[in-house]
């Protein structure tokens, strides 16, 4: 996925500078392949959550979806997105469907997702404290 604009986006947002990263970010999903669109529009959801833009969260974390699901297969990227779309919802649902997610994440890329896993427990469980489910 290398990409000049990517990576200008990449240290922009490293550096802090969210405004600025979301409009690089902006960029870089237009002028990439699908891979890089995918993971741009993730990136793009994440900084319009945190700076209280819920529309392009929704738009961008819902086309990431769909190209990670149909296009870009990345278990682990589909399960971030799908975390990012559970945090802008708050949905029961969509914190059952990020966890689902992080297993199938764990189980193809053997990496240990146990922090993923209580992440959506605690906000599935009704008083805080993370379920055993």
């Amino acid at each position: 996925m290398p990409n000049t604009l990517l990576h200008k986006a990449q240290a922009l947002h490293r550096a802090g500078n969210i405004a600025a990263a979301l409009e690089a970010y902006r960029d870089a999903a237009l002028s990439g392949d699908a891979a890089c669109r995918a993971h741009c529009l993730r990136h793009i959801g994440d900084l319009a959550l945190t700076l209280g833009l819920a529309a392009e969260a929704e738009a961008a974390l819902s086309e990431a979806e769909t190209l990670y699901r149909n296009t870009v297969p990345n278990s682990l990227a589909l399960a971030n997105t799908l975390r990012l779309r559970a945090l802008l919802t708050g949905a029961p649902a969509q914190w059952r469907a990020a966890k689902a997610a992080y297993h199938s994440a764990a189980a193809q890329t053997g990496l240990d997702l146990r922090a993923a896993f209580d992440e959506c427990d605690a906000h599935l469980a009704p008083d805080g404290q993370a379920s055993k489910d």
